[in-house]
């Protein structure tokens, strides 16, 4: 659960004591310093959190906005609204400012918009707070450097969802005080996050025979610097730097059904409220998630029945339901960073210098049983069988192999909030025009896709007297 909470309860404890206060005065005499000075003890001050002790309830939060960023307890976060822009989700429903996001045309005056990019900085600046807390009262403290890593994955999130031109503010809670960041580019994002990742991997160091513990914060950290070199064009680093992380490694985010809060984000607006629907072929250039699920558990994606949670048609009754089956719940968890994306980060890199990369691939598919997450579905929905998957054959072009590895990556980190970091890629990497990568055409409810692809800062950070607008748009 979040460490700080709202000041609200607080407030309404103090107008209650008041009233209470002024029926007290007019029983007897007493004074009224006394009676105005009333404790507020579940609020969360500087103070309180400044030992040793509440480590790991800071910690906690900064898992905690990570997940909320990522989708946790509500409908909008980098895995909905990220597979939404680009080809995972078509929009099933009525509100406007998803409509937007769909078809390719945010305005920055987008409230949906706005909670999202708010989400991801908070997530950031709670991690860079608890990092600098740990540096304080416990610099050697391996969760110390997991918060540092986690930091470096919301610097990687933002360059991926947003244009080029965000800035970093940063707030003092201790000093009450605040910087507000210039705007810069997302090559200067990744580098950044590599740089905490770097900082992270430092505070772990080299232990001949690490710790469990040791093992999960190095391989969290190795994924999310591979990730984040690949973004930079850096391709054989980024394959070094993953190496070491086993294939059956797995950071995930937990969620529950105890709070609203604590919910799965992409289970809600999908099977809990239809909202989105799993694309198929969308706008010409979607993969065929619907179709290929038939056969592939990885993206198994049913029409709707109708039965409860498994939506007919969407909330704009119109629309045919393709039911994400990934995340069956409210307590489903997100595979955040694992072993598959480490091997599928080689495997890229195997392609470009000519390498095996069809073992690499191959061998994951040949393992799916092992390495699939959502692998009890109910009979009703006649899901495919878990069983390994057919091998890959080598196309005759190379243009083909990128296809090939990209729809890999697609299948296997499908609805994990990559998607759209990858669309990117093809553009800014490999020189695809953005009309043969992302979703154009006709839209699916009339008219015709916008030309985005990314989302623009929204419009409340122009209250930070350094930034006008994005610098510009390109992938």
């Amino acid at each position: 659960m979040h460490t700080f909470m709202t000041h609200a309860s607080g407030r309404a404890r103090t107008v209650r004591a008041l009233f209470g206060g002024a029926a007290l005065l007019a029983l007897g005499a007493c004074s009224k310093d006394e009676l105005l000075t009333v404790e507020d003890p579940d609020v969360a001050t500087p103070q309180s959190v400044s030992d040793v002790s509440v480590l790991p309830t800071l910690r906690a939060s900064v898992i905690s906005d990570l997940q909320v960023a990522m989708g946790a307890g509500g409908e909008n976060g980098v895995i909905t609204l990220g597979g939404l822009l680009a080809d995972e989700f078509i929009w099933a429903e009525t509100f406007p400012t998803r409509f937007e996001m769909d078809v390719r045309g945010t305005n920055p005056i987008n409230g949906t918009l706005d909670g999202i990019y708010q989400s991801l900085q908070r997530a950031r600046a709670t991690a860079e707070r608890v990092e600098r807390t740990y540096a304080r009262l416990q610099p050697t403290n391996p969760a110390r450097a997991e918060v540092q890593a986690l930091a470096g994955y919301t610097y990687v999130m933002l360059a991926e969802m947003y244009c080029n031109g965000i800035p970093l503010s940063t707030f003092d809670v201790d000093a009450g005080t605040q910087e507000l960041g210039d705007p810069v580019s997302n090559q200067v994002l990744y580098q950044r996050a590599v740089a905490k990742f770097d900082s992270a991997l430092a505070l772990i160091g080299t232990p001949a025979t690490p710790t469990a513990d040791q093992a999960r914060i190095l391989n969290l950290t190795r994924v999310g610097r591979g990730r984040a070199l690949l973004n930079l064009g850096r391709f054989a680093d980024a394959a070094a730097a993953v190496a070491a992380v086993p294939t059956n490694y797995r950071y995930t985010l937990f969620h529950s059904e105890n709070t609203g809060r604590q919910n799965n984000g992409v289970f809600l607006p999908t099977q809990n409220f239809p909202r989105f629907s799993v694309g198929d072929r969308e706008g010409i250039n979607g993969l065929p998630y619907f179709t290929d699920g038939a056969t592939d558990p990885r993206v198994f994606s049913p029409r709707g029945s109708g039965i409860a949670f498994f939506p007919r048609v969407g909330a704009d009754n119109l629309t045919q339901m393709n039911v994400q089956t990934k995340y069956m719940n409210r307590s489903a968890i997100v595979v955040f960073a694992d072993g598959v994306e480490a091997r599928l980060i080689e495997a890229e890199n195997q392609q470009r210098t000519g390498g095996d990369y069809l073992a690499t691939l191959n061998t994951l598919r040949a393992n799916l049983p092992t390495l699939i997450t959502n692998a009890n579905l109910p009979a009703a929905f006649n899901p495919p069988p878990i069983a390994p998957l057919p091998a890959l054959t080598r196309p005759a072009a190379a243009a083909a192999e990128v296809d090939q590895v990209f729809k890999e990556r697609a299948y296997w980190l499908f609805l994990t909030g990559h998607r759209l970091g990858d669309l990117r890629r093809l553009i800014r990497q490999y020189g695809r025009n953005s009309e043969a990568v992302f979703p154009t055409g006709t839209f699916h409810k009339g008219g015709a896709y916008g030309v985005d692809v990314n989302y623009p800062v929204p419009f409340i950070e122009t209250n930070n007297s350094k930034f006008v607008a994005c610098t510009d748009r390109n992938a």
